[in-house]
């Protein structure tokens, strides 16, 4: 199958999230099945970095990518360049496959795949949430009804990654089917190492003994940090103690976390930081003792699956679409976004300092996100379309 995978944002533009990783993720699974796989995208977070080609198409890890130059203006990301190549190539494609919504290149997509007379899969990654409807309303909706129903009423079928972005979908009454193939994730670059991890303490001023809560992501009023200073004021006041957050300060969440810190007498148990790549990350799994995902709305979360694989407990609220995927297993506790029980869970946490199933947890999630299998699955709903 000839496979045209269209997104905005791809690998190695880490500073965008968990998206640029799954996408990568997949397109590279479905090449190991023997897949054709090309991707449009756009140099968008990576336009410093002189590997970056955008003047022809490069090989990454078995996956054909043409980067476009990215431009920005007050519609979002634009791409002329990209635009008029997916309407140059749609004819030589099978299926195309767009990733993300509200975006104008999006459209372009979308537009190419019709008047090719080829199918197209959307994955709106969340963006159809209601929460996301709730985010400059007086925009959305006009655009909405403009432009993107009918981007997603032509699409073949609309790829979820949980059973809540799914449900998402269907309140909305539109006529193509929507399927869930969760995130795919490489988890042979997740593994625990207990020495990077020790080193990544020392290096962040951080003891032995103090018990290190790891918030990893974008900093933004989506993530729901504001539930982290209510629930740590609520923390015994005996107990050592620091949260780390690993991410980059998109909206000002970050320094707003830092004012109520210092406000509460907690100043000195923050700690921000700005890496936001593979081996940095890994360490701080490997270092932390819980990973905290407080979030609002995440239609899949990611890095919940990464510390798990990295062996780090994950405490995440029940608005994060993987969080009825993990809910099973050891070392992971799913709450609503309510301070007070967040504080007694970890509170409970710290001074049991519970370390078993650790390796139960990481052997789960290898099964259950391994890319070879969550492309076969995608393959499997490809097939199920119709492609002549």
């Amino acid at each position: 199958m000839r496979i045209l995978h269209y997104t905005g944002i791809y690998a190695p533009a880490w500073s965008y999230g968990g998206p640029p990783r799954s996408v990568a993720n997949l397109c590279e699974g479905l090449a190991g099945l023997g897949h054709e796989v090309s991707v449009f995208t756009t140099n968008a977070g990576l336009e410093q970095d002189p590997a970056i080609a955008t003047d022809r198409m490069v090989e990454r890890n078995g996956v054909k990518v043409r980067y476009f130059p990215a431009h920005f203006d007050r519609m979002g990301l634009r791409s002329p360049e990209l635009e008029a190549a997916v309407h140059a190539e749609a004819a030589h494609f099978d299926l195309i496959h767009v990733t993300g919504v509200w975006q104008p290149t999006s459209v372009a997509a979308c537009r190419a795949a019709r008047r090719a007379r080829k199918p197209y899969v959307c994955s709106p990654r969340g963006a159809l949430g209601r929460y996301s409807f709730t985010q400059k309303p007086w925009k959305k909706w006009p655009y909405y009804w403009l432009w993107e129903r009918g981007n997603l009423a032509g699409a073949a079928a609309l790829h979820c990654t949980s059973g809540m972005e799914l449900e998402e979908y269907r309140r909305l009454g539109l006529r193509p089917p929507g399927f869930v193939v969760p995130n795919s994730i490489d988890l042979a670059a997740w593994r625990r190492n207990e020495s990077a991890g020790r080193s990544w303490r020392q290096a962040s001023g951080i003891t032995p003994e103090e018990y290190v809560l790891l918030y990893a992501g974008r900093l933004h009023h989506k993530k729901g940090l504001d539930l982290l200073a209510a629930a740590c004021r609520q923390l015994p006041a005996d107990q050592a103690w620091r949260l780390v957050l690993v991410g980059v300060d998109e909206d000002g969440s970050g320094a707003v976390l830092q004012r109520e810190f210092a406000s509460a007498g907690l100043g000195s148990r923050l700690i921000l930081q700005s890496g936001t790549d593979t081996t940095t990350l890994g360490a701080a799994y490997s270092g932390a003792d819980t990973l905290v995902f407080p979030s609002r709305h995440e239609n899949f979360g990611n890095v919940a699956v990464e510390a798990l694989a990295c062996g780090c407990p994950v405490l995440l609220s029940d608005q994060v679409g993987v969080a009825d995927q993990l809910a099973d297993l050891p070392g992971v506790a799913v709450l609503p976004r309510e301070a007070g029980a967040w504080a007694q869970t970890l509170a409970a946490w710290m001074i049991r300092r519970d370390r078993s199933g650790r390796e139960t947890g990481a052997t789960a999630v290898a099964v259950r996100f391994a890319p070879a299998a969550l492309a076969a699955r995608m393959v499997q709903a490809y097939d199920k379309l119709d492609l002549t």
